[in-house]
């Protein structure tokens, strides 16, 4: 493999990465758009067991659910990116650390979702942009916590 080879290689890397650190930055702050701007507009979505569908279904879901959180967080470890640059696509896995805080119920307890989370990718790179074209997450793993605040540090 030659200099000009492992360059496009890093920076399809680089730019397949910086897509899914872009995602979980957009879910985060809830900027749907950039969420949108994640996907090729033909991207399949499957988050779990609560929503399949195509893009603009997938917008729709989260556009909904999203806005009913207190808030979320999304840590994500380094992608394993299997990239065929010929074809111009790539696999990668991404395990995450994700949290969701839901509203206090009428006890005022707040409800804190941590889980690890599987992101399963198939990239595609059209007209000089990687972008996903299907996305699976699995969950391997929950808990939920009541949330307690800040502990005393006396």
């Amino acid at each position: 493999m030659d200099e000009i080879d492992e360059l496009q290689i890093f920076r399809a890397e680089r730019e397949i990465s910086r897509v899914i650190l872009r995602y979980a930055r957009a879910v985060d702050t809830r900027n749907f758009e950039g969420v949108r701007d994640c996907f090729h507009a033909d991207a399949r979505v499957h988050y779990g067991d609560w929503f399949s569908g195509d893009l603009e279904a997938a917008m729709a879901f989260l556009v909904d659910s999203i806005p009913r959180l207190q808030s979320t967080l999304h840590v994500f470890g380094t992608p394993w990116i299997e990239l065929d640059l010929a074809a111009g696509t790539a696999e990668c896995e991404t395990y995450a650390v994700n949290s969701a805080t839901y509203p206090p119920d009428a006890g005022g307890i707040a409800i804190q979702n941590v889980s690890g989370t599987r992101y399963l990718d198939r990239f595609a790179n059209r007209e000089g942009r990687w972008a996903i074209v299907e996305r699976r997450n699995r969950r391997v793993w929950a808990h939920n916590l009541p949330e307690g605040g800040e502990p005393s540090v006396a």
